[in-house]
């Protein structure tokens, strides 16, 4: 694994500093992989069945928000994700674990994403819109990247998009802390490099499906690491709509 990046999303003090926190995005070896087109079908397939098992963890999440809120079950639940990343190395490549362990992580990720989104549509008078919009911006951002690997060479940008990646999370890990940092200013411009910077990690991540050597790489790493580019892709253009036009009630 090259880095490791997913989404903290916790609603930090009161409404107003509500926001996804960057935290970690798998990543797989510097060795291009060339997959068979069976091979692509179950990583595509893989990726397919983590989006609808999001959508099942945030309608999950939402029967349950008070209770996870108010019990802290979010901060655990949040703790498990991560380790669940960080141990994705080892539970990928072991069955059946990788199987359990896969349709899970999204399931989480859709549950410990929910206070956020109730924080959108809650906190915003125009948040059902805001999060519409978001979702629709994301469908076509991922068709750009799509084109963008089909037609551009990427693979120069490794080295940068790391570094990207970590200043992203260097900035959402000082926003925690500094007050001054969650300004409408700094946010626009966070949120902003994350989706240039997700969008760019996607078409980079596509481009290797197509173009890699074989050497063995795990499709549940494949897959899981083109689901955390579009569930942080989404969510960074949702803190920037946010930003950008969101109506305070």
């Amino acid at each position: 694994m090259r880095s490791l990046y997913t989404v903290l999303h916790m609603p930090d003090a009161p409404l107003q500093s509500s926001r996804p926190v960057p935290v970690a995005s798998l990543r797989y070896g510097a060795k291009p992989i060339l997959l068979a087109p069976s091979v692509q079908g179950e990583v595509y397939g893989l990726f397919a069945l983590a989006m609808a098992l999001t959508v099942l963890g945030v309608f999950l999440g939402m029967q349950a928000a008070n209770i996870l809120l108010a019990t802290g079950w979010h901060f655990f639940l949040l703790f498990l994700e991560l380790t669940l990343i960080f141990t994705a190395g080892w539970w990928m490549r072991v069955s059946p674990w990788n199987y359990v362990l896969f349709g899970f992580f999204p399931l989480l990720s859709g549950i410990t994403v929910t206070p956020y989104i109730l924080y959108v549509l809650a906190g915003y008078a125009n948040g059902g819109s805001i999060l519409l919009n978001a979702l629709v911006s994301t469908v076509f951002m991922a068709a750009a990247a799509a084109v963008l690997a089909r037609f551009w060479d990427l693979s120069g940008l490794a080295r940068t998009l790391f570094l990207a990646l970590l200043g992203l999370v260097l900035l959402a890990v000082l926003q925690l802390f500094v007050p001054a940092l969650r300004s409408t200013g700094v946010e626009l411009m966070a949120s902003g490099a994350g989706v240039f910077v997700f969008a760019l990690f996607l078409a980079f991540d596509l481009q290797r499906l197509e173009v890699m050597e074989r050497n063995g790489a795990s499709p549940f790493l494949l897959a899981l690491s083109l689901y955390l580019d579009i569930f942080n892709l989404f969510l960074s253009i949702l803190r920037f709509m946010v930003a950008l036009s969101g109506e305070r009630r």
